[in-house]
This record gives structure tokens, sequence and C-alpha cells, in this order.
């Protein structure tokens, strides 16, 4: 169902998010316990951990550039390797 777009607000847009009915009771138990929102305390911990899950995803980006990039320039060897082979057999066919 289309919702209306809102418009920004000062403190930041709104996310919804599901989140599992054990989360819920923690989030809700915490937020009690120290008088502080579950927004503060979700906001917290997207802030400390983005920043890895960032670094974690580029890491991978970067390991899957590199192993793509040492695979094909290792199919690249293989093929030129195997192209001299066949070059230096014929040669040697000529020459017998």
């Amino acid at each position: 169902m289309a919702t209306k777009k809102q418009k920004p607000h000062q403190s930041g847009r709104v996310v919804s998010v599901r989140l599992e009915e054990e989360l819920i009771g923690r989030l809700d138990s915490l937020a009690e316990r120290t008088g502080r929102s579950k927004s503060f305390y979700i906001k917290l911990a997207l802030r400390s951990s983005l920043s890895q899950l960032e670094e974690y995803h580029w890491e991978q980006v970067a390991a899957r550039f590199e192993s793509d990039t040492i695979d094909r320039q290792f199919r690249e060897i293989m093929a030129q390797i195997t192209e001299d082979d066949e070059a230096a057999k014929k040669a040697r066919k000529k020459k017998d």
C-alpha cells in the first residue's frame, strides 16, 4: 500500500523494521530500565555496528575482485602456455 512521502523531520527520517519478539522484549526491558527510548538504542546499535558491516562488505568485495583478477590472469597465462606449446609442437613437426 502506497503512503504519502513524509517531509523530512529535523531529527531524521522514519525507517520501519520487523524484529523478532525476543529482540523487542530485550529492547523494551533495556529502555525501561534506563529511561532511554528504544529509538536511542536502535540508533546506538546501528552507529556502533554499521562501520564494521561496511568494512566487512568492502573486504569481501576486494577479496572477490582479487580472486577474480588472479583467476583471469591464471587463465590467460595458461592459454598462452598452451598456445606456445602448440606452436612448439608444430615447429618440431616441420623440422622432422
